[in-house]
């Protein structure tokens, strides 16, 4: 049973709106930029000027692309993150979950086997092989298998789970760390496209006053290519490396919390796999124990072998459920065990 807004919505809804963002950062970074200018002259300062153009940014370009690979790891990192902090989380108690559901259907075929036999008991009495004692032991055993099946029902019906995503939990965390890396060195490229540029300049100028000398009064067209550079750029590029040292380091000890807690699901699906080995040669014991006992009696038709039929039979079933059930959880233990190596 999973919640309303499983887990690839989430991842889904989350990545859009980064890539939303990266898509919007790049339009305006890739778009070509107006200007206009009204002033003196750079090179005649009695002459005044007015001045009209567009600009491309190369470094605004780039920066433009490097937000939408920033975007796309943001979502990757997002997405391995989440899967792992949804297995440590839940992966036991939807074991579990997924247990009580075969437990319901199976105390349901046990409670079929009791009305089946409480309906033949009846039957003896009125023919005179079977006491009211007889019947009434079935009964209550019958109340006590009924309360444990509407248990089941009521736990099964308010356990919702997100979805449990199927991956490798060790690679998962590796991967996690890798992308931390790979997304902060990416911001920084992106921050660090800042300290240069290099851009081409093309528009129109026209004297508004002032005497241009040599030069016609009408717009004259103009085009060049321009740089900027910061030289603080060097030391900015070693502060940005210690910015990311840091951040790697918060990342570090959120991701080995992470990696505890996958490490503590590991232990916990092994300690409950042992446990569950451990009991399921004694469950296989008491069944074919019983399948015996009921097969000696099998020709039997005295009142107490009768008696003895129909209580061996139910407690058969009863072990034989216990059986299945141990080897279902043991078997969804071994694959989710081998899932968190």
């Amino acid at each position: 049973m999973f919640a309303q807004t499983p887990n690839a919505d989430e991842k889904n809804a989350y990545c859009q709106y980064v890539k939303d963002v990266g898509d919007a950062e790049k339009t305006l970074d890739s778009g070509i930029e107006g200007f206009g200018r009204m002033g003196q002259s750079d090179t005649n300062p009695t002459l005044k000027q007015a001045v009209i153009g567009v600009s491309k940014s190369l470094s605004k370009h780039l920066q433009g692309n490097s937000a939408i690979r920033a975007a796309a790891l943001e979502c990757e990192l997002y997405d391995h993150s989440l899967d792992v902090e949804r297995i440590v989380k839940y992966k036991l108690p939807f074991i579990e979950n997924q247990v009580t559901l075969q437990r319901i259907t199976d105390l349901a075929n046990v409670l079929s086997i009791l009305d089946e036999e409480i309906a033949a008991t009846e039957k003896r009495k009125r023919a005179g092989n079977a006491t009211v004692a007889d019947i009434v032991a079935l009964t209550q055993q019958r109340m006590e298998i009924y309360h444990q099946y509407t248990t089941a029902k009521s736990e099964a019906a308010i356990s919702q789970f997100p979805e449990i995503p199927q991956i490798n939990v060790e690679q998962a965390l590796h991967q996690v760390d890798d992308l931390t890396l790979e997304l902060q060195e990416e911001l920084n490229h992106k921050q660090a496209l800042q300290a240069w540029d290099v851009s081409l300049v093309g528009g129109m100028q026209k004297p508004i006053s002032g005497q241009p000398f040599g030069t016609s009064t009408g717009a004259q067209p103009f085009v060049s290519l321009t740089f900027t550079y910061n030289f603080n750029a060097a030391s900015y590029k070693r502060k940005l490396e210690n910015s990311t040292s840091s951040l790697m380091e918060m990342r570090r000890q959120q991701n080995d919390e992470l990696s505890h807690q996958a490490f503590v699901l590991q232990q916990s699906i092994s300690a409950s796999l042992a446990a569950e080995k451990s009991v399921l040669p004694q469950l296989i014991e008491e069944t074919n124990r019983l399948s015996s006992d009921l097969g000696s009696l099998r020709e039997a038709d005295s009142t107490e072998a009768l008696r003895m039929k129909s209580l061996i039979r139910v407690s058969l079933a009863i072990a034989a459920m216990e059986a299945h059930l141990a080897r279902f959880k043991i078997t969804l233990l071994s694959n989710d065990y081998a899932q968190s190596q």
